[in-house]
């Protein structure tokens, strides 16, 4: 038998090691759909880490459909049919439809399967959902929304000048012009931090810490695109690499060289995709909460309030599993303890954690694509993190990403024990 296989080994791709460097194509996609050992570790918080049958599962898709094709190993089988020609696209393009959108691509079966193999799942989606939109077109439910890309460069339908709209608040603070003059830090605001009523304080409050800490900073106003990350997540890819190629050049010909954002989506897509692209990155990328917790370590931030209050943290997926280049040998590293560290920085507050944190983090339920299209199953999920939330006995759930809070509050909507949803750098600004 061993040398049966040592035979077959030079022959057959499938059987090499999975090679991460280079675009990830159909042999690379084939290579992880085939080689997945149908184990189930994709539905479930590592063994080890599993605190009670309540909150054991890591996959919503998974969790609320509960047929195994709504699992990663599902989609392994499905991709390796299509693939190797024993089913058709066109056999069941609804049923296919389900299976590929009906995910957040929130990454944690991909956690999950990184600890018994070196794959890319969340990679693996993206392209079975790049050849589905080559066949029967984009979704109508992101129709929309890729409308706004092509049109405005941003995902709200919202013209481009109104994503300096926030910015006149803040006029007599002096926020610099990067199209015009220079500074050490750029803030990437991103279309729904920028664009959103409703998140608009969030953004103002980011600028006046930075102000009050004299942190040489500025935006690009009306001449900031969409990072990419929704046209990417949801298969769009030509959007995707035109959005990012420009930012890359743009950011490389300011001469820009540290890039902070609060949106997870943004600093995931910033800090990882990009790395996916032709052109190469000269800059530096931290979300929000990294940079400030320099500034916390070093008692630079100096709060004028203490505030009484048990929080409890929500990671979300892209500072996290999503956050960070994968490193085969390595564990699993993402923002985890900046935002956790900024926390226990403000007078008073209490951190309590809930059973899946971290790298077992359970999703919000509004990335994907899941947000706009499946608004249901996301807000399902979402009340299921809101769910594990209030078991902590925490007042407040504190998160920083502009989704997660969106779809998290959207969630709390009809529920009997209500959880209030924060920002941390809303609470941060309370306490200064």
């Amino acid at each position: 038998m061993a040398k049966a296989k040592e035979m077959l080994l030079p022959k057959d791709p499938r059987y090499h090691k999975y090679p991460l460097e280079g675009p990830f194509d159909k042999e690379k996609a084939y290579w992880v759909a085939f080689n997945c050992s149908r184990c189930s570790v994709c539905k479930w918080v590592d063994s080890w880490r599993v605190k009670s049958a309540r909150y054991a599962r890591i996959c919503p898709q998974h969790t609320k459909y509960l047929y195994d094709s709504h699992s990663a190993q599902g989609k392994c089988d499905l991709a390796c049919a299509l693939i190797e020609g024993k089913m058709k696209w066109e056999d069941d393009p609804q049923e296919i439809k389900a299976i590929l959108f009906q995910c957040t691509m929130c990454g944690g079966c991909d956690a999950m399967d990184k600890g018994i193999r070196d794959a890319e799942l969340v990679k693996l989606y993206r392209w079975l959902r790049h050849e589905y939109i080559k066949k029967f077109g984009p979704l109508p439910e992101h129709k929309a929304m890729l409308d706004s890309v092509k049109q405005y460069d941003n995902v709200w339908l919202q013209p481009r000048a109104k994503r300096n709209s926030w910015a006149k608040d803040l006029k007599s603070l002096g926020i610099k012009d990067l199209n015009k003059e220079k500074a050490a830090v750029l803030l990437f605001v991103g279309c729904t931090y920028g664009l959103s009523q409703e998140l608009k304080p969030t953004i103002l409050n980011i600028a006046k810490i930075l102000k009050q800490n004299k942190v040489d900073f500025g935006i690009l106003g009306e001449n900031e695109l969409c990072c990419g990350s929704p046209p990417e997540k949801t298969g769009l890819l030509e959007e995707f690499e035109r959005l990012g190629t420009a930012n890359i050049k743009r950011f490389n010909e300011l001469g820009i060289k540290t890039i902070i954002t609060p949106c997870a989506g943004c600093y995931g897509t910033l800090r990882v995709e990009y790395d996916e692209l032709p052109i190469k990155k000269k800059f530096e990328v931290l979300h929000v909460s990294e940079y400030l917790e320099r500034l916390a370590l070093d008692k630079k931030i100096k709060y004028k309030k203490e505030l009484p209050i048990t929080v409890t943290w929500h990671d979300p997926c892209h500072m996290g599993r999503l956050g960070r280049p994968y490193v085969p040998g390595k564990d699993l590293d993402g923002v985890y303890d900046e935002p956790r560290n900024l926390l226990k920085s403000i007078p008073g507050v209490e951190l309590v954690e809930m059973e899946r944190i971290k790298e077992y983090a359970w999703c919000c339920g509004g990335g994907g694509g899941a947000f706009t299209g499946f608004k249901d199953f996301a807000q399902w999920t979402a009340r299921e993190r809101l769910t594990e939330a209030k078991d902590t006995g925490a007042g407040l759930l504190v998160t920083s990403c502009p989704w997660c809070e969106s779809n998290l509050r959207a969630g709390g909507i009809g529920m009997e024990e209500k959880m209030e949803v924060r920002n941390l750098f809303d609470l941060m600004m309370e306490a200064l």
